[in-house]
């Protein structure tokens, strides 16, 4: 009875060891996942956009890369804004405060000193980045407006719209008017 045990259990590892398909499933405890017949964008001649409204393993949807800026305008206006449906409790504070300190803080610091260059007084300036202070720059700017650019990101700006919720942009703005006044 050993003797069998030991001839099929050479068997299962000879057929892994020489990568046959998995045909049965003895065999499917061998089979290589990422070599299997499936799509990997990353390989020439496979799909090189994704479908608009589809969503990434890390919650992204992907829209149509021709209406990237079409929020742009309409959120410039002070009329045609989306308003800030959040008062600025505290919940909201704090909730913006973190995402603030975790998302925006190490580019765009929390206060108005700018470098030699202009930019938001940040280590990560002072290495050449080129990110504003956000608050000499958002009092002009309508909530719309900062929600849509923390959602969408800019040239430099990485989208943040995968990692954080509706409701956290907003709390970052709710946040973001708080830094305004203290430094007024």
């Amino acid at each position: 009875m050993k003797n069998k045990f030991l001839i099929l259990l050479g068997v299962i590892l000879l057929a892994g060891y020489l990568n046959l398909s998995a045909r049965t499933a003895v065999f499917s405890l061998i089979n290589d996942m990422f070599n299997q017949i499936s799509l990997k964008p990353q390989e020439p001649g496979s799909m090189t956009t994704f479908p608009i409204g589809t969503v990434s393993v890390d919650g992204r949807v992907y829209g149509d890369p021709a209406d990237r800026f079409s929020w742009l305008v309409p959120e410039m206006n002070i009329r045609s804004a989306t308003p800030n449906p959040f008062k600025p409790d505290p919940e909201s504070l704090a909730n913006g405060k973190l995402k603030y300190n975790t998302y925006c803080q190490v580019c765009h610091s929390d206060s108005d000193l700018i470098n030699a260059a202009g930019f938001a007084a940040t280590k990560i300036n002072d290495l050449g980045m080129i990110a504003p202070a956000v608050i000499t720059l958002t009092p002009d700017f309508t909530d719309g407006y900062i929600y849509h650019k923390v959602k969408h990101g800019g040239a430099v700006m990485p989208t943040l719209g995968y990692a954080t919720t509706d409701r956290d942009r907003w709390d970052i703005i709710n946040y973001i008017r708080t830094l305004e006044k203290r430094d007024e």
